[in-house]
């Protein structure tokens, strides 16, 4: 036997004793372990995009979709943590009182963040809003551009500012997305119309009304208010969600138009002031 060969054999009987030992072969077992979880883990998340790609479900059932993907992967680390300690003959007693102490001062520290979570899981789960709703929570209001467990943030169509709102602090949630809304102006009238001419020509005005978005013909509601300098009458049109304030806008240019051309001023606040001499 040639020295070259003798080596050879040499290093693989000592590469195969070193993994026929013990430890080399916990080390394997715990690979094998880590790759198996990892592939679970990537069959769940591939198994969720197919499911939300073939349904199209909306964002906040994808968000929830991911949620538990990644709930089952930390607990099937866990697990393969806790086998791997097994594999390597670690008490695992001693870790379980260190993360109860841990477990216990987290929870204390963290109780906000806990009540925003959940909070967040219950806003998602019963669909209250999706991102491009407009609603208002609390005094904000503006389009919900991103929903998460932690936080929903809204976008002020008017100002461009982007509010966010922690989910623990939601109570109380107006969705102007939902089906429908519905427009309407109070058009100002004068005291020397009857209420009945008032209405009458009102309602010749808005009859010929069509609106991209409207679900309904305009129609006259009646007297509201009697203002200090004019009679307010309510006009109103059923709306698309998200429509209803572009028909008011076109509504006031459309009924302020209608009623120049009719010789009917609209009335404003004057004053009057004396001077003693």
């Amino acid at each position: 036997m040639s020295p070259e060969f003798k080596t050879e054999v040499d290093n693989v009987t000592s590469l195969w004793g070193y993994i026929s030992s013990p430890f080399a072969q916990r080390v394997i077992a715990t690979a094998i372990l880590f790759f198996g979880v990892w592939v679970i883990n990537r069959a769940i998340e591939s198994a969720i995009d197919r499911i939300a790609n073939e349904r199209r479900i909306d964002i906040n059932k994808r968000t929830i979709y991911q949620l538990i993907a990644k709930i089952i992967r930390y607990i099937l680390y866990v697990i393969a943590f806790t086998f791997m300690l097994e594999i390597f003959n670690i008490s695992i007693a001693p870790l379980l009182a260190i993360g109860s102490a841990v477990g216990v001062a987290v929870g204390l520290g963290a109780q906000e963040v806990v009540r925003d979570t959940i909070s967040g899981f219950l806003i998602l789960t019963e669909n209250q809003y999706v991102i491009g709703d407009v609603v208002k929570i609390e005094d904000s209001v503006g389009e919900v551009v991103e929903v998460t467990l932690l936080s929903t943030i809204l976008r002020n169509g008017l100002t461009g500012e982007v509010i966010t709102i922690p989910n623990g602090e939601i109570k109380v949630i107006v969705n102007y997305s939902k089906e429908y809304m519905n427009a309407y102006v109070d058009i100002p009238m004068p005291y020397e119309m009857s209420t009945d001419s008032i209405i009458s020509t009102l309602q010749d005005i808005v009859v010929p009304m069509n609106y991209e978005g409207a679900l309904t013909p305009v129609e006259v509601i009646g007297i509201v208010d009697f203002a200090q300098s004019a009679i307010k009458v309510r006009v109103s049109v059923k709306t698309e969600a998200g429509k209803n304030y572009e028909i008011e806008r076109r509504m006031r240019k459309d009924i302020k138009n209608a009623l120049d051309e009719k010789g009917i001023a609209m009335p404003y606040n004057t004053q009057t002031v004396h001077l003693k001499q």
